[in-house]
């Protein structure tokens, strides 16, 4: 399977039928922080539920649309970024992400979107990379703006969670901003 380097002690590795349990106990262990955000959560409340999305998402990986990864900080499961959209014709891609909350603050996403987004630049052959989040979300907001996206701005009622619309920002970053601007942590492909 698919394993991506962000470093000594990160990785991200597309989410296998194995990953069931540990995802969803991760899921369990987090599900008031996340279930404000994510609303496909409230939906999973067994780890065979969780297993089915992962054997979709695999399906999905297949076609070329989708890729979803568990990010693992020094061997344990820590959160997930997930190729929402790639458009083979735009060479659009969308990203998505969340990190257990006794993960957070030590720069893991950061560096998990920047691992993704190198992928999606340099093997998927992405120009554009996406990253949409609702307007009250301060810490997706934070991470796309350390990986370097750029602001585009606001979708007014774009999203629908818990029975209301909600605003979403959009950032995005294009491949030749990243050719320029390119982490020297991230592995530049020869």
């Amino acid at each position: 399977m698919l394993t991506l380097t962000a470093g000594e002690d990160l990785c991200l590795i597309l989410f296998k039928q194995e990953h069931a349990r540990p995802l969803f106990r991760l899921l369990e262990e987090n599900r008031p922080l996340l279930e404000r955000w994510l609303d496909w959560m409230v939906k999973i409340r067994t780890s065979e539920q969780m297993e089915a999305y992962i054997l979709r998402s695999l399906a999905a990986f297949a076609s070329g649309s989708q890729a979803h990864f568990g990010i693992w900080s020094s061997g344990v499961l820590a959160g997930s970024v997930t190729v929402e959209r790639f458009d083979s014709h735009t060479r659009t891609a969308e990203i998505g992400y969340w990190l257990g909350e006794c993960h957070s603050g030590r720069g893991l996403m950061t560096r998990a979107v920047l691992c993704t987004a190198n992928w999606l630049f340099q093997e998927r052959g992405a120009n554009r990379i996406e990253i949409r989040c609702e307007a009250d979300n301060r810490p997706s907001q934070a991470v796309a703006l350390r990986a370097g996206f750029t602001w585009e701005g606001t979708l007014r009622e774009a999203g629908f969670r818990q029975g209301q619309f909600v605003d979403h920002l959009i950032y995005s970053l294009l491949h030749k901003e990243w050719e320029e601007t390119i982490p020297s942590t991230v592995n530049r492909k020869s």
